[in-house]
């Protein structure tokens, strides 16, 4: 790739025999086209793909989160969603045989972070299709304050749908969350994170286990 300055007519856009020219964050920039590989595909590699697809299509919906999770000022340049995948693939977090892969959900990194996370939190259904969690509010002058954001985030197996929740700080000790009715015997599954009111500083995530409503 070459990046290359404006002539009298500007950049270009496009294909040009076997060059490419685009623009990628701002900055003009040359490619010459792909070469078709005719190598053939090994297995390996077809279940790697098979894999990495469904990390994808998993971590996909919740890309903004995921921005929020891993924007602690010490997890560097990568998006928060190449950083979750990247934490998903390498930690063994799609299990299965190929073609048939599924998502480990103990393994998935929501966020990660120098911010210290609620305290021994506890989710469950405290009344019929109502999700509450509760921690124990501890504060510290260094990584736990009083008005860090608690963000839970709760995903439906059954329904493949996400949904989060951040109205709480450390302080409330306590959330809940009224599912709707169509929500009766379904399977989820959550994480919890908090953030810092100044935007750099997130902990890291906890998985909470695995509920099924009634």
């Amino acid at each position: 790739m070459a990046r290359f300055l404006k002539g009298i007519h500007g950049a270009y856009s496009g294909k040009v025999g076997n060059v490419i020219g685009s623009n990628w964050r701002g900055v003009d920039y040359v490619r010459s086209l792909s070469r078709i590989s005719k190598k053939k595909i090994s297995d390996a590699q077809l279940e790697q793909r098979s894999k990495f697809a469904v990390a994808v299509a998993f971590l996909s919906p919740i890309m903004d989160l995921l921005k929020l999770g891993y924007s602690d000022k010490l997890q560097g340049k990568a998006t928060g969603y190449n950083k979750a995948l990247q934490n998903l693939m390498k930690n063994g977090g799609v299990t299965g045989t190929y073609p048939t892969f599924e998502i480990d959900f103990e393994k998935v990194v929501i966020a990660k972070g120098s911010l210290s996370n609620v305290v021994a939190p506890v989710w469950e259904e405290t009344f019929p299709q109502e999700i509450g969690l509760s921690w124990s509010p501890e504060l510290n002058k260094y990584s736990a304050f009083v008005d860090d954001s608690v963000i839970l985030l709760i995903y439906n197996k059954s329904k493949n749908f996400f949904s989060i929740l951040e109205s709480a700080t450390r302080a409330d000790a306590a959330v809940s969350l009224t599912l709707p009715p169509s929500y009766a015997g379904d399977k989820l599954v959550g994480w919890v994170f908090t953030g810092h009111r100044d935007g750099v500083k997130t902990s890291p995530s906890i998985y909470l286990g695995e509920l099924t409503i009634s």
